[in-house]
């Protein structure tokens, strides 16, 4: 149990540092902690899972030439109003209602469903995010809030709730529109610091695919 404790929190930590990279432009600051022993040694600890070495690797080169860039914060904002905050049809939205069905809009069918199943669980972003609720920042940071609520769950059925609502939440949700996501994204970022972050998500959700799929019976049988 401590094992899946321990285990659960590096997950969440993981899924709010990424909801946090694609929530809003990085401030200097947050582009400084880059530079620092802790995120260093973090990334350092991905690149040991053999999945994630390579786009780790990539990272940690647009990381370098981030730190060097001259007007690095207004820049890399730049970069990221470029991909993130303009027309639809240019750089790369991160609103699931663009990559599913064949309407390629905001607004569809995804985020009326993700609305349905933040209001389920009770969970409630409107102070965080200003967004549509199938925005990639919202999916993730509630994937986080799920993966906390299994670690906290005092008996073996609460526990199984959640790790459903996370398994469902990857396959119907995330799993279902982020590699288009991830490749629109790779391909209109042209420094690359978001580009290869996308990449990085990309490898770790399939990795949480996998985990869950594992943990959810070990945890049954507990």
């Amino acid at each position: 149990m401590q094992e899946f404790m321990a285990t659960s929190e590096r997950r969440a930590e993981l899924y709010w540092w990424f909801s946090t990279l694609f929530a809003t432009e990085l401030s200097d600051a947050q582009i400084a902690e880059y530079d620092s022993y802790d995120v260093r040694s973090f990334l350092k600890s991905l690149s040991t899972l053999d999945p994630m070495r390579e786009a780790v690797a990539e990272l940690n080169d647009a990381i370098a030439r981030l730190l060097v860039r001259p007007d690095r914060q207004l820049e890399l904002a730049a970069d990221f109003a470029g991909l993130f905050l303009v027309d639809p049809k240019q750089g790369a939205l991160p609103y699931e209602s663009l990559y599913r069905g064949e309407a390629k809009l905001l607004m569809q069918a995804p985020m009326a469903e993700m609305q349905e199943r933040l209001k389920r669980l009770g969970i409630d972003v409107s102070d965080k995010f200003k967004e549509p609720a199938d925005h990639l920042a919202i999916e993730l940071d509630l994937m986080g809030n799920l993966i906390i609520r299994a670690a906290e769950a005092t008996t073996a059925d609460e526990r199984a709730q959640w790790l459903q609502e996370q398994e469902e939440l990857l396959h119907q949700h995330l799993l279902g529109w982020f590699e288009r996501f991830e490749q629109a994204c790779r391909q209109a970022d042209k420094f690359g610091f978001y580009g290869a972050s996308a990449r990085l998500l990309g490898v770790f959700l399939h990795m949480d695919a996998n985990y869950l799929s594992l943990v959810k019976p070990a945890q049954a049988a507990d």
